[in-house]
């Protein structure tokens, strides 16, 4: 998120996003570090109870911890498959 922050809410288990004027939360489902790169499984705090899930990464960009969204096919697959087999 380059305009923004992210923190991880521990106690509640959410990740917050931040653009200084508003916060979205979400909740993370499980987090995973696959080979070396740690994903999270989100829901958005404010979503109906069957609502899919969002798997994001994060990385780091210029010294920089960043959020991206997994949008590869084959990367989603390995996410997929290590969280149906924890």
């Amino acid at each position: 998120m380059s305009d923004g922050q992210f923190w991880i809410d521990e106690e509640k288990k959410e990740l917050v996003l931040s653009d200084g004027d508003k916060e979205n939360r979400f909740f993370i489902e499980d987090d995973l570090i696959i080979q070396g790169t740690k994903y999270l499984i989100i829901v958005d705090s404010e979503a109906e109870e069957d609502a899919a899930a969002t798997v994001v990464k994060i990385i780091n960009e210029d010294d920089e911890e960043v959020i991206i969204p997994v949008e590869d096919e084959d990367e989603f697959t390995k996410v997929k498959v290590e969280y149906m087999n924890k």
